[in-house]
Formats: C-alpha cells, structure tokens, sequence
C-alpha cells in the first residue's frame, strides 16, 4: 500500500492547479511514490473540484465559523488532523506562520513517527523584517515547532542566505533548511501540445504578465519607460486582469500618445494556459516592474520559453538570469533605465538571442526535485 503525503491548504483555488500549491505534492507524489491528498476548506457550495485530478485527491471539509478569516479556515484544517494524522505518512503545510507551527505540532503528537514538510514561499524582505520581540509564548512555540519540523524550503538563494543569517527565533532551522527553487510543468507543456519557436521565428514582441496596476507590480513604471521609447515595429502586450483605478491611468496614457495605440495592447486577463503560454512562446523579451516578489512564478515561465529576461532584481530574478547571462536587471521604480534598455534592443543594439545552449529541462519539477536532498534521510524515509 502506497504511503500518503498530503497538503493541508487554507484557501484552494482554481488557479492553484498551475502553481506550486498542487504541483510540489503533485511531483512529489510521482517521484516518491506516494498517493497524494490536498485538503482544503470549502468556503461555499459553488467551489466544486472533481474528486480526483491527476490522481490527486481533492477533499474539501466544511468550514465552521468566519470563512474568510485564514486562521479559522486553519483551525478547521485542524479539526481534519485530529482524526486523520494517523493516516498522514507526510504532511506537507505552505508558509511559516503560527498556525502553521501549531499544525506541525499537532500532527507530531497524534502521529509521532509522521514526516512534516513546510514549503515557505517566503519573501526575502519578510526575513529583514521579522519581529526579535522576546515573547515567551512566541519563542515557546516556535522552538517546539522547529524541533517537531522534519524539513523547510525557501525558493530563493537570497532568502536562502538570509535564513542562514538569520538571528530570529523565528528561523531556527539549521540544517533541516533546504534552497528549491520552483519548477515549470513539463508535463502540461507536452499535454498541451505547443510548438516551441526558435528565435528566429519569434515576434519583435515585448511582453508582461501580472496584475497590472497594484502597487506591487508598479505597472505604471512600465508604461512611464514606454513614454520614453521608440518602439517601432515592435509590440508591447501587457497581459493579466487591471485594476479599475489603474484603468484611468491608462486613459490618460493614450490620450497624451495616442500613436501607440498600435503598438501597445493590453489583453485583459488570460486563464486559459495554452492561450497564455503561446504569448510567451512569442515572445523576444519579457519584462518585470514589480516593486517586490517572493518569487514570481512568471519569470520561470519566461526563461522556458526564452525569453530575454528584463526584470527588477525581486524574487528569483537573480537567480534565473544567472549573472546577466539571461537577462539584465534594473532599478526598482527606474523607468529611465528601463527605457534605456528596451530602446538598445530595438535598435539592434543588444544581443538577446541568447539560449543557444540553454537546456529547459533544468528548470523541470522533475529536475529540481531529483536535485534537492529530499533522499537522504529526508521526505523518502
């Protein structure tokens, strides 16, 4: 009989299938060997998943109390632990919060002999700004928590380092820390069934993939670098859904250069993955204003498709770009430079064909997760 690992999740949503939420235990699942479950609180009848996707159970449990209050969906999560940890050969949590930490804990008391594993997704500057405060209860928990912990990921080499540094009881991890970055979906690309271009049969297009106009995006240093640009014949697609006052900025954009209208599109938001993956296949350049990141999964999306990465040096930037051998960084907020470099790769004057000997599969779930030591002594024990 099959171990089981399953993912305790407070808010699942359908946009999760095609992020690391469904895709770490889902990879996990398949290279260890393991029947995977991912349980969730059902905050209303209508949010209705099959039983089963990708042999990936999906099993909703009623949510008591205030359903969009994080920690009473947690604590019905808990409810689910103290009649099934017994069950559970792995448990697998996101993020390093407090109720998190009590979960752990929990499920290590019900099951002692279980394996827990918390995925972090976490923010570099999160770890700066980490409270020190010496609150017994704080520190109390936490130190029983770390000790109960089997294994702890950041995505980041960063945050990976800063973890390492770090002085904050909060993270005390030692060697049970482990730096994996996250993967793209091989599996769907081939399922889907897209043909990869080669550069030479990419469009002169620049795109951008997000939610255009919250402050942590900072689209509007976009569009202050394309003031500045002379585009030519190359197009600027801004994809993802737009925020209703951000839509009055771009009003405003158009009426003053009413000439870019051709060469500027703004697509609305795009969910359907093949549709969107075809912009990125498209694509010469892609490009990230984001003010900050914990990682920021479309420029894994980028670098598959090979894209020339032009990004503010957030999340994984740094790491993906591999010394500007991938891309180029640029100020956070600097529309200027920005400018500057998207104007020398339109004039001809930057080289950004540079994948010719680029392996994708690096960057694989299947790669990265045959790569991490979860097989020494770790998750396949």
């Amino acid at each position: 009989m099959k171990k089981n690992l399953t993912l305790l999740f407070y808010d699942f949503e359908e946009f999760h299938f095609g992020k690391d939420v469904f895709l770490v235990p889902y990879y996990l699942g398949i290279l260890y060997d393991y029947s995977v479950t991912i349980v969730y609180p059902q905050k209303n009848p209508d949010q209705v998943f099959p039983a089963f996707y990708k042999n990936v159970r999906l099993l909703p449990v009623k949510c008591y109390g205030d359903k969009n209050n994080i920690n009473i969906k947690d604590l019905n999560l808990a409810i689910y632990l103290l009649k099934h940890a017994k069950e559970i050969d792995c448990l697998m949590r996101f993020h390093n919060t407090p109720m998190t930490a009590l979960i752990v804990i929990l499920y290590k008391l019900l099951n002692p002999k279980g394996y827990a594993y918390v995925k972090m997704d976490i923010n570099p500057y999160e770890i700066e700004n980490s409270t020190t405060k010496h609150d017994k209860l704080y520190r109390c928990l936490y130190s029983k928590y770390i000790q109960r912990l089997d294994l702890v990921s950041c995505e980041t080499t960063e945050a990976f380092q800063k973890l390492q540094k770090s002085q904050s009881f909060f993270f005390n991890f030692k060697d049970k820390l482990i730096l994996m970055p996250n993967g793209f979906d091989e599996q769907s690309l081939k399922e889907l069934n897209i043909k990869e271009l080669s550069f030479s049969e990419k469009k002169n297009m620049i795109i951008t993939v997000g939610r255009l106009g919250t402050a942590q995006k900072n689209t509007e240093m976009f569009l202050k670098a394309l003031e500045k640009t002379d585009l030519k014949d190359w197009t600027v697609c801004m994809i993802g859904p737009i925020e209703n006052h951000f839509q009055l900025y771009i009003d405003q954009f158009f009426e003053k250069y009413p000439h870019k209208r051709k060469n500027i599109l703004f697509t609305g938001a795009i969910y359907d993955k093949k549709t969107l993956w075809e912009y990125y296949n498209q694509a010469k350049v892609f490009v990230l204003t984001s003010d900050f990141e914990s990682y920021a999964l479309v420029l894994n999306e980028a670098k598959r498709f090979k894209n020339y990465i032009i990004s503010t040096p957030v999340g994984a930037c740094l790491d993906l770009i591999e010394n500007n051998k991938y891309g180029t960084t640029v100020g956070i907020n600097d529309h200027k430079e920005l400018a500057d470099k998207l104007q020398q790769i339109i004039y001809g004057n930057a080289n950004i064909n540079v994948y010719d000997n680029y392996d994708s599969h690096q960057l694989s779930w299947e790669y990265i997760i045959k790569h991490i030591p979860f097989d020494k002594g770790h998750i396949s024990k």
